[in-house]
């Protein structure tokens, strides 16, 4: 018992000794300036063409990435707004890509419509590449199905309804199917 008490002594003191140095550091950090010298718009530009360069981003998801890493919300939106005007940024471009890419995924037009809102793109915007030929949405969820339960078609109705909610659950309507 004894070395035990001793041991918790000996960690709760290191922990108050670690947690005062830790607060001395970051105070004369932020005195120093150290803080900003991390959050140049050069470095947030960097940090987001990095982002870009492996996959599209809408501007919020770009924005929410970016606000993890900095703190400084003007200067994110300044690089933001550099970017859509360099047209290295685009919710166009990242809308057609990820209707491509859920699409194939074998997700319908309703989930990839809600995915979209959450990443902030308007429902104008993703209508235009959702809707643009409403047979291929048959097709999908033709091709989902098929993978889902085979080339069998549902002979019983609880068959037939397990097969519908499967379908309605990846985001096709009902008249997709």
């Amino acid at each position: 018992m004894a070395n035990s008490e001793t041991v918790s002594e000996a960690i709760s003191e290191t922990m108050s000794e670690t947690m005062s140095k830790n607060t001395t550091d970051e105070n004369l950090s932020s005195v120093n300036g150290a803080e900003s010298q991390h959050e140049k718009p050069v470095d947030i530009r960097r940090s987001a063409m990095d982002l870009l360069a492996r996959r599209e981003h809408s501007r919020l998801e770009l924005a929410r990435k970016l606000h993890k890493r900095f703190s400084k919300y003007e200067s994110i939106e300044i690089v933001l707004d550099q970017l859509v005007q360099d047209q290295l940024l685009s919710d166009k471009r990242f809308t057609e890509a990820y209707v491509s890419y859920r699409k194939r995924a074998g997700f319908g037009p309703v989930k990839i419509a809600s995915e979209l809102r959450e990443r902030g793109i308007n429902d104008a915007l993703a209508d235009k590449f959702l809707y643009q030929n409403s047979e291929d949405w048959r097709a999908s969820a033709a091709a989902a199905k098929q993978k889902k339960f085979g080339a069998n078609t549902a002979i019983d109705l609880k068959e037939k309804l397990r097969q519908h909610r499967f379908l309605l659950y990846r985001g096709f309507r009902r008249d997709d199917f």
